[in-house]
């Protein structure tokens, strides 16, 4: 019996709550309404019109979306996630939230959005008057 506790133990100390309970990645669908509009997400191109990709919580994302010379840069907020507190009841949240939902895979934290509709927009070029 004692084995089997420490056993359950130490799964618990590997991992923090958001880990196990929100992962550490998230789905991600962005979409244009043109469907021949390039997107890129940090740079890497992914896809026409509409793409699903996995963002690792632990990574910092821009989205870009070009079509026809013309293109809008998005950058992908995070906020914390509440389900990190949890580890305040494993191990008062030494290993568990500090180590395990930060340093180690960054699950303290989740995307503030899964889905996004992205155009290209074109800037208006300047008009000078002469006087």
């Amino acid at each position: 019996m004692k084995k089997l506790f420490c056993l359950f133990i130490a799964l618990f100390m590997l991992n923090g709550c958001a880990a196990m309970f929100s992962g550490t990645s998230q789905e991600v669908s962005i979409r244009s309404k043109s469907p021949n509009a390039k997107i890129y997400v940090n740079e890497r191109y992914m896809g026409q019109g509409q793409v699903l990709t996995s963002f690792k919580k632990k990574e910092e994302y821009t989205i870009r979306v070009e079509e026809n010379g013309c293109e809008s840069v998005i950058p992908v907020s995070k906020s914390f996630d509440a389900t990190t507190l949890l580890g305040i009841f494993i191990d008062y949240g030494l290993v568990s939230i500090l180590v395990i939902d930060g340093a180690a895979t960054g699950s303290w934290q989740e995307f503030d959005q899964t889905n996004y509709l992205v155009d290209a927009e074109c800037q208006a070029e300047a008009v000078t008057a002469a006087i």
